[in-house]
């Protein structure tokens, strides 16, 4: 049973990333709290846009921060519960269900007209490998979403202070 230590610390390795994971999408939201309150403030000033004319490359900044910012709580969202759908992670049935079914490989085991036996070890061992690759494939999604809505945030954050630049620039007196 020295497999069954290294295919369990695999599984509870994964487990602890799906909590990490869990837990890493509150920083990306207050990012995003922090951008979407800054921008509003400098929106607050502005006067509505009639015709292309007034245009400005303000405007197109503040429309560059909205759509980063869109892309950003999607991908949030995908990586916190996939958007509506959530994440099935499998896990191994009640305990008691599987002592009943080491009592039944037991018994089984013990009929004299068996010719092949089952190894309980090696079926607890091959049920972890498939529940350890479930969740690996879970967890490396809502990792690379979770990297995206990060990137996403951070050009909103260049973009938010490119937006300040230009506002302490028409502010100063020079």
């Amino acid at each position: 049973m020295e497999s069954y230590s290294f295919y369990k610390s695999l599984y509870d390795r994964e487990l602890t990333r799906r909590t990490n994971l869990d837990n890493a999408v509150s920083l990306p939201v207050t990012i995003l709290t922090i951008i979407v309150a800054a921008n509003s403030y400098t929106v607050k000033d502005e006067k509505d846009i009639h015709n292309l004319s007034e245009l400005a490359f303000k405007h197109l900044l503040l429309l560059s921060i909205g759509i980063s910012l869109i892309i950003a709580i999607f991908y949030i969202m995908r990586s916190f519960n996939n958007h509506f759908k959530g994440f099935a992670y499998r896990n191994f049935a009640y305990i008691g269900d599987i002592v009943k079914y080491e009592k039944q490989v037991s018994d089984y085991n013990a009929l004299s007209n068996v010719s092949v036996k089952i190894d309980f070890d090696d079926s607890i061992i091959a049920k972890l490998a498939d529940l350890t690759d479930d969740h690996i494939i879970f967890n490396d999604k809502r990792s690379k979403d979770l990297q995206k809505a990060r990137t996403y945030l951070v050009i909103s954050l260049i973009l938010t202070a490119i937006n300040y630049i230009l506002l302490i620039l028409n502010h100063i007196k020079l």
